[in-house]
């Protein structure tokens, strides 16, 4: 601004400032600049949100899921730690379902009422198997043979 004394002589001369930004991109001061804050603002929260939602996704997946089938016994041994059940499984659209699963040694084995061991199981017996499916694998909870 320029002023100069005696007769009202006044000359103003207004400089918009310009400022370089993202890309090289010239742009004024004001709206554009409150706008763009905002946009970033929402895309920062959305991302935030994203990860959070992703992480629970992961979450849920690791889970274990707890399962009960019904079969006949094909298999078990009793010789390597932690022990073994193989039983096959007939499933409702006549395929058949082999589910293996590791038999830790305080796991509850019934025939009828009667407590029983894994070596007491029989190739050929029904039996129900209710396990846990985890990402270490399937781990039987409880093994009932009629």
């Amino acid at each position: 601004m320029i002023r100069c004394h005696g007769p009202i002589l006044a000359v103003r001369h207004h400089i918009t400032s310009h400022e370089t930004h993202w890309f090289g991109v010239q742009r004024t001061e004001g709206r554009a600049h409150a706008m763009r804050m905002k946009s970033c603002l929402l895309c920062l929260v959305f991302a935030v949100g994203l990860m959070a939602l992703t992480t629970s996704l992961v979450t849920v997946a690791a889970e274990t899921i707890e399962r009960t089938v019904r079969g006949i016994v094909t298999a078990t041994n009793t010789a390597v730690d932690p022990q073994a059940i193989v039983v096959k499984v007939a499933l409702p659209n006549k395929e058949e379902l082999i589910v293996g699963a590791r038999v830790p040694t305080d796991i509850k084995i019934t025939r009828g009422t009667r407590a029983i061991k894994l070596a007491d199981l029989k190739v050929g017996e029904a039996a129900e198997i209710t396990y846990l499916k985890s990402p270490d694998g399937l781990i039987a909870r409880s093994i009932h043979v009629r």
